[in-house]
């Protein structure tokens, strides 16, 4: 662990942040039914690829150990799927659960590679962006909250029609 951050682990831990909490925007925006929010927040998130690319850069030219950049790797993949399926394509893959399993192992693999990455640059901001995850947990918990029973009364008012 270095004692003095540079701008790029800055730049990595505050994008580490605000990716868990563009996140945790989506899953609110999700349950309250406002689609122009999720859409706001899932391109925040897109959007944070951006300074992600300088950080890749300068950890390849400053010669960053290896696990960094298969992280921030994964990384790119899992924006790079999120931006194809959800805002190219506009693919119900949540609906299909081999693609969607995929997706999810993807996600996580994202986010333990910016956990590991804070830790590396600070613990405190390992800390802070571990925190950021358990919000992103716990609204993810909230979004799901109710949507099996939400599930079975439209099957039941179907059976009813």
């Amino acid at each position: 662990m270095s004692e003095a951050m540079d701008v790029f682990d800055l730049i990595l831990v505050v994008a580490a942040v605000l990716f868990h909490l563009s996140i945790v925007g989506v899953y609110i925006a999700q349950k309250k039914g406002h689609g122009g929010w999720v859409r706001a927040f899932g391109s925040v998130t897109l959007l944070l690829g951006i300074p992600l690319v300088a950080v890749f850069v300068h950890y390849i030219t400053s010669g960053e150990p290896g696990w960094k950049l298969v992280s921030l790797g994964f990384i790119f993949l899992y924006l790079l799927v999120e931006f194809l399926l959800d805002f190219v394509f506009k693919i119900e893959f949540r609906k299909m659960p081999i693609p969607y399993t995929l997706y999810i192992i993807l996600f996580y693999i994202a986010i333990i590679g910016f956990i590991r990455m804070s830790f590396a640059v600070n613990t405190y901001w390992g800390y802070a962006v571990s925190a950021a995850f358990w919000i992103l947990l716990g609204a993810l918990i909230y979004n799901l909250q109710g949507k099996k029973k939400e599930e079975n009364n439209r099957q039941n008012k179907r059976g009813r029609l």
